[in-house]
């Protein structure tokens, strides 16, 4: 007996010992790997790999979230978090496809945009996915509403499939309405998420198709100007425009021309990046932007890959803003404390939650709840039919 309690007690010292060590071990590791980070003063492009078209971006104090299009891939709009511009993690899907009803299985369809915005104390996010819509939530974790349809009239016009929301000084939200190649236009939102107020029309921007399709257009303000950011086409080509007012008269807006810095690293990958998201400002004063670009090296042919999102600089020239031309060298990263989050191409999973992990995507609705997690612990069962069954992460180092 004495010999048992003995070794009871033993065991015991030892894995109290054993708990004590593990977490020490792990407590001086994140402590350690915040020194680490910030002895490390730069980072490579992509930050995230695989296929994340249209990126938008928002800053809330000290944090930074993500999205964009997600087009088939379902669940629909996963929204990323990060504390660098750095290292993102998804910490919410927007829709589930039980509630996207209106949103088509197929790639050149779903739902795009995906521009993630926050004003009149909440968070939302628009879409397009036959008609324009948003969620709206309390935390960009979730969880998100129902989506709602944005009502349209004949002044605006159809809402189209690029739009994104620009945030005025004092508060007032607009949403930057793109529709078709020749359709640019502003209009006020009110505290329902509705088009309020009369519509400042931008037509005139892409009259003669200067800018391609001038698509994806995205809108910050610094020093009284207001700057207007559109997209060429899905292949590259970004722009900026200048106006101290909110005015459809087009003489009070200054084309300045493209906005990156011609590529001059012959060996750069990402080559014409473009579908800019609204620049930033950090405590600092730098200003930064995620982009989407492909990877492509000796040619600017974009066919059959993933846009991948780079984090770019932007360099303020007086009152003309330049986004730093790709390159595959290191850039100077963001004066940012570590998120936390780890960088990497895909992410393990052991299965053992009840819910499926939101990194990971389906290609069609009817694949979505073609599985089951509650057959076998720590497994996922696929429950095949007559249909194909995907289920994927987009997170790879190629795409």
């Amino acid at each position: 007996m004495i010999l048992r309690n003995f070794l009871r007690f033993c065991f015991c010292s030892s894995f109290i010992s054993l708990n004590f060590l593990t977490a020490f071990a792990q407590n001086k590791l994140q402590s350690d790997s915040g020194k680490y980070y910030q002895s490390v003063q730069t980072y490579v492009n992509p930050v995230l790999p695989g296929d994340h078209p249209d990126p938008t971006l928002l800053k809330v104090g000290k944090d930074f979230y993500h999205c964009g299009s997600s087009f088939h891939f379902n669940p629909y709009l996963p929204v990323y978090h990060s504390t660098d511009l750095v290292h993102w993690k998804v910490i919410s899907r927007v829709l589930p496809a039980a509630k996207a009803t209106k949103v088509t299985d197929r790639p050149s369809a779903g739902a795009w945009q995906g521009a993630i915005t926050y004003f009149y104390g909440s968070y939302w996010i628009y879409f397009s996915a036959n008609g324009q819509w948003f969620c709206k939530a309390q935390s960009p974790a979730g969880p998100w509403s129902d989506p709602v349809q944005v009502k349209t009239n004949p002044q605006t016009g159809p809402l189209g499939y690029d739009n994104s929301i620009f945030v005025d000084d004092d508060g007032k939200p607009y949403m930057v309405i793109k529709n078709g190649q020749n359709i640019n236009r502003l209009q006020a939102l009110g505290k329902n998420g509705q088009l309020a107020d009369t519509v400042i029309n931008l037509d005139w921007i892409n009259a003669k198709h200067q800018y391609s399709w001038a698509e994806g257009p995205v809108m910050c303000k610094r020093n009284g100007f207001y700057y207007y950011f559109p997209a060429g086409d899905v292949s590259g080509g970004q722009y900026v425009l200048r106006a101290s007012a909110l005015t459809s008269d087009s003489t009070k807006w200054v084309r300045l021309g493209e906005f990156f810095k011609p590529v001059t690293d012959s060996k750069a990958g990402f080559r014409r990046p473009n579908h800019i998201a609204a620049p930033v400002q950090l405590a600092d004063g730098t200003w930064w932007t995620l982009g989407q670009s492909y990877e492509k090296y000796g040619t600017d042919d974009w066919s059959g890959s993933g846009r991948q999102t780079a984090l770019y600089p932007v360099i303020w020239e007086g009152d003309r803003p330049w986004g730093m031309a790709p390159t595959t060298q290191p850039i100077l990263k963001p004066n940012l404390p570590q998120s936390g989050i780890m960088w990497r191409s895909v992410t393990s999973d052991y299965f053992n939650s009840q819910d499926l992990a939101n990194h990971w995507h389906f290609l069609t609705k009817k694949a979505s709840s073609g599985f089951t997690l509650k057959k076998r612990k720590g497994w996922i069962t696929l429950l095949p039919d007559s249909n194909l069954t995907h289920v994927l992460q987009k997170e790879t180092d190629h795409f």
